[in-house]
């Protein structure tokens, strides 16, 4: 057994430092006024309290629950659809795997800083749209654009992600229940809805906890394309953490990150639960 707790202890050693013990200094910040510099000084729930008074964490929360129904109402169902067209017997199948896979290996950073040249107003964007006569947008200056703009950077950066999930899914589908479906007369539509998507409802689970997740801790897209602007238009929870932290609002910033904790948790909670109400 000396062996097998010598291998572990390495892992466990590094999770207290670098994951538990830095998660109970700032829960306990959370509940302080502290800059980092003077003493902690408790005030109880008054960091929490303040936030949701707080009309920029309000606008940060509402931002970023906007982010998500947009990126996870777009980004699975286009990765499904893709998954699906490539479960088919279609040449240069393992290309496209590749092709749509790519943008998730590339750095959030280099992503979002290629699309922020691609959506100015002199980018290539707009002069496709002027080619069908829509006028030229600013789409990063615009309050209303700009969110939207970030999200699609990145529904395209991550739907690779989601396809090449799914299509090993499906590919693990025994074929024996689609020649079944077959001789009952089923339909391809009759064949997704009884056979491949109850055979990929652990999948569609685990992409919409990691992706749920992944949007609500969206940042690098922001502080690259946005810096939060315009006018907080596009200031997301972990942009609003990040923000605190760097004016020395340190209480503050670790309410903001155990209410984002306490979202996560219970949203991915209540996804468990309503999968395994539908088996």
């Amino acid at each position: 057994m000396l062996p097998a707790y010598v291998l572990v202890a390495p892992a466990i050693l590094a999770s207290l430092v670098f994951l538990y013990i830095p998660m109970i200094f700032s829960g306990y910040w959370s509940f302080t006024k502290y800059n980092g510099l003077a003493p902690a000084e408790w005030v109880g729930l008054a960091n929490y309290t303040e936030l949701f008074r707080d009309p920029e964490f309000i606008k940060a929360l509402w931002n970023t629950v906007l982010f998500v129904l947009f990126g996870m109402g777009i980004g699975p169902l286009l990765g499904l659809f893709t998954a699906l067209l490539l479960n088919q017997k279609v040449r240069f199948r393992a290309f496209f795997r590749t092709a749509y896979f790519l943008p998730v290996m590339t750095s959030l950073v280099v992503v979002a800083t290629i699309w922020k040249i691609l959506l100015n107003e002199h980018g290539i964007i707009n002069q496709i749209l002027g080619v069908f006569g829509v006028p030229a947008l600013g789409w990063l200056g615009s309050t209303t654009a700009a969110l939207p703009a970030v999200a699609v950077t990145s529904i395209w950066q991550g739907f690779g992600f989601e396809t090449v999930v799914f299509l090993a899914a499906l590919q693990a589908i025994p074929r024996d229940y689609y020649d079944a479906a077959k001789v009952d007369g089923a339909t391809y539509r009759q064949q997704l809805r009884h056979v491949t998507l109850p055979g990929l409802r652990p999948t569609i689970m685990f992409v919409y906890i990691i992706g749920i997740i992944g949007s609500f801790q969206v940042f690098d897209q922001i502080f690259v394309m946005t810096n939060g602007g315009p006018i907080n238009s596009t200031r997301t929870i972990v942009f609003d953490l990040y923000d605190r932290f760097y004016s020395l609002q340190l209480g503050e910033a670790s309410a903001v990150a155990y209410v984002l904790l306490v979202i996560l948790a219970t949203l991915s909670f209540i996804q468990i639960r309503l999968f395994e109400g539908t088996r």
